[in-house]
């Protein structure tokens, strides 16, 4: 099948296919077959830090009340918890990604505003992953939850050039070249509760779906 796309004069350009050894269709795979098998949250703690205790009638490791709710989670996901817990609207997503194992959050930002009520910073989560399918798999998520009309802006994944490895990070992002007038830091956040919303299962059925492409390949 080609992939067609128009240019600003509307004439048809066609995207040829990666070139023969480009694509490891075994790796791939495995990869997405892996994600797919990962754990639930009421399987396996997701938090590596969590060290909440267990009613004496369940295992002292128990997941009974491990969800995206939990109030221990801010600390429980941070590398440092004491100092940096996880912020308020942004706890989920890294929730949900941690939830995954083979997608690990590094840092992560909710947004915020400058003593003039502007916006400052924007609402971030940089993320190590085990596959490069994986951003893939989330920034296509991103798009069918804009293109349903779900999101107040549009959103994608960013590979970025620093975090603690030398492999790649990516990152999470509002795609601020596509938005046209003032960004509004609340209906940013909205957007990131929206995301987050049963996100591990959600790129779970992506790579269900993914899977299915790259057999038929």
């Amino acid at each position: 099948m080609k992939i067609s796309v128009s240019d600003i004069n509307g004439r048809i350009m066609h995207i040829p296919k990666p070139k023969a050894g480009f694509l490891d269709k075994d790796r791939a795979e495995q990869a997405l077959e892996d994600l797919i098998k990962q754990p639930g949250p009421k399987e396996l703690r997701p938090c590596p830090n969590c060290a909440l205790p267990c009613d004496p009638q369940f295992p002292a490791n128990c997941t009974v009340s491990c969800d995206v709710n939990c109030l221990n989670a801010p600390q429980a996901l941070s590398s440092e918890p004491g100092a940096h817990p996880i912020e308020k609207n942004v706890v989920k997503i890294v929730f949900e990604l941690s939830t995954l194992r083979l997608m690990q959050p590094c840092w992560s930002c909710e947004g915020h505003l400058n003593g003039q009520g502007e916006l400052w910073k924007l609402p971030q989560i940089s993320f190590y992953s085990a596959s490069e399918l994986y951003p893939k798999l989330l920034a296509g998520y991103l798009n069918r939850l804009k293109n349903e009309g779900k999101l107040h802006y549009p959103w994608q994944v960013n590979m970025v050039d620093y975090g603690q490895t030398w492999g790649p990070t990516y990152q999470l992002e509002p795609s601020l070249n596509q938005i046209d007038g003032d960004v509004n830091l609340v209906l940013l956040q909205n957007d990131l509760e929206t995301i987050s919303r049963d996100l591990a299962n959600q790129l779970k059925q992506e790579a269900r779906v993914m899977l299915v492409n790259v057999k038929q390949a």
